[in-house]
This record gives structure tokens, C-alpha cells and sequence, in this order.
């Protein structure tokens, strides 16, 4: 895509918004035809298949949570609704072909041993700022499947941001212009941290690129952290970074349908995520 040619790193040749494509080896030979396979004959009639299934999670999803607004304690509407997230996130991501996903707690440094999960001292909180990189709307799923956060919408003017639904989450990669958020609906990160801390409404995610790219490099971020008066000194950071590995279709997303993009992924029998979580005590305050 010519159009997109304006973002390639001069250093190495990077397109951060291209589809990436499998290496010309796997486009050969054997590999072409069992590529064509899985395409145009297996690939299509699982797919329809997993849309039938993700319909249905679709109305489930629906249902739990106009049921939990039913709910006034601000406790037992979390539980509700970070149990019945999690499950049905989970669900989505198994029926898509996520049947397991490798997530792993890293260290910086050399020698230090790292655990596949968190310690008590990386327990993430309502009101906590998740930080991570933003390659597809699958990281919405997962997010929602460990945590069932409060997603944001920055506003690319001013840096203030509005909590929004999963739904919009995951819609929100398919839009092509930068969000402009009406000015009495646009709220520093600071007020909206308090407020998921004082009702129980889970982690903040934060997409500092404001835009999904396909993984092979980072954006440039918004200036979210630059004003100690827009943070929460209560708030702790927990830094993740998502990855997709493939062999012949990519997960990840940037551009074009996200509807066609989708039954690509549902056409693949399996698809690999793999989640690094930054040790706590080595994420900047």
C-alpha cells in the first residue's frame, strides 16, 4: 500500500502499519498449497462457524451486563462484572482459536529469575494504569479475560480521555482518524483513575500510540505522563507488551476491514498471543 509508504522508518525499512505477511518460504512449495487449503476450502467453513459462536458470546455478554446494572452495591456489581467478563473475554479468545496464550512476568536485568505470574507485589488494583503497546484488538479480549479494566478514549489535542465501553474498545482500531473528544466529555487521567479506585471499576488501560499498529515497532506516544497534575500518585503502572506470532495469517491489525480481518483470524485452526509483564518493582513510578 503506496499510501502508507510515508511511515516507513528510514532506518530499517519498518511499515508499523502494513499487514504482515509470512516469510517468502512459507510462501513456497508445500507450504503454498497447504496455505491454499486452509484459505479457501477448511479455513472459511470453520470461520463461519466461530462467527455463529462469537454471536452468541455477543448476546450473552449483552445480557450479564444489563443485569449487572442492575446491581447498586459498587463491590458486588465489580465481582458480577469482572466475573462474567472474564469468562465470556476467555470464551471469545478460545473460540477464535487462542486456546492457550503465553504470558510471563520478565525482568530487566540479567540473572534475575522471572515467574509465569505475578507476585503479591504486582497485584493490579481498580484505579491502577495498565500501560502496554496496541497490535490488535485481540488485546482487548485478553485484557477483559485478566482484568476486566476500565478502557479510555485520548483525545489527541489535549491529552485528557474519557472511559469507554469494551464494545467501543474493540471497535475503536477500525477508525481511521484520530479521536477528538467533545470538551465536556474529555477528563484528565487523574479524575478518571480516582473514580474507578472509589467505585471498584478496575485497572485504567492506557494505548499511549492512540492507534493499533501491526507489532514491528512502537509509536510515538502521547504525552500522557509528561503532567504530574494529570496522575494519580496512588495509582501503581504495570507495564505489558503484546506480541503475535504466526505462520501464515497475523493477528495483528491496523488497517482495512476489521470484519474481514476477523474471518481471516477465525479461519486459522489456532492463533498464538504472547503477553511479557514487566516485574513491578522495576516499572518507573
Amino acid at each position: 500500500m503506496e499510501k502508507y509508504s510515508k511511515w516507513r522508518d528510514s532506518g530499517t525499512g519498518i511499515q508499523p502499519f502494513l499487514q504482515p505477511v509470512p516469510a517468502r518460504t512459507q510462501q513456497l512449495g508445500l507450504w503454498s498449497a497447504i496455505n491454499a487449503v486452509k484459505s479457501y476450502i477448511l479455513g472459511p467453513l470453520v470461520a463461519v462457524v466461530r462467527f455463529a459462536a462469537l454471536g452468541a458470546t455477543a448476546i450473552l455478554a449483552s445480557a450479564t451486563t444489563a443485569i449487572g446494572t442492575l446491581l447498586v452495591v459498587p463491590s458486588i456489581r465489580r465481582g458480577w462484572t469482572r466475573c462474567t467478563q472474564s469468562v465470556l473475554a476467555r470464551l471469545a479468545l478460545f473460540i477464535v482459536g487462542f486456546y492457550s496464550i503465553d504470558a510471563k512476568t520478565i525482568s530487566l536485568q540479567k540473572g534475575r529469575r522471572t515467574s509465569a505470574k505475578q507476585g503479591k507485589n504486582g497485584a493490579v488494583k481498580s484505579g491502577d494504569i495498565i500501560i502496554a503497546n496496541h497490535a490488535s484488538y485481540i488485546d482487548i479480549l485478553y485484557l477483559v479475560a485478566k482484568y476486566s479494566p476500565v478502557f479510555i478514549e485520548i483525545d489527541n489535542a489535549s491529552t485528557y480521555a474519557r472511559p469507554i465501553s469494551v464494545w467501543a474498545a474493540l471497535t475503536s482500531a477500525a477508525r481511521q482518524t484520530p479521536a477528538l473528544l467533545p470538551a465536556k466529555e474529555a477528563r484528565p487521567l487523574r479524575e478518571i483513575t480516582e473514580t474507578a479506585r472509589l467505585n471498584c471499576l478496575g485497572p485504567v488501560v492506557v494505548f499511549p500510540e492512540n492507534a493499533t499498529s501491526n507489532g514491528r515497532a512502537l509509536l510515538q506516544f502521547l504525552p500522557m505522563f509528561e503532567d504530574a497534575a494529570n496522575l494519580d500518585e496512588k495509582s501503581d503502572l504495570h507495564i505489558l507488551a503484546f506480541k503475535y506470532p504466526f505462520q501464515s495469517f497475523s493477528p495483528a491489525y491496523s488497517v482495512g476491514s476489521q470484519l474481514g480481518h476477523l474471518f481471516g483470524v477465525c479461519c486459522q485452526v489456532y492463533n498464538s498471543l504472547v503477553v511479557r509483564i514487566l516485574e513491578q518493582d522495576e516499572t518507573p513510578s
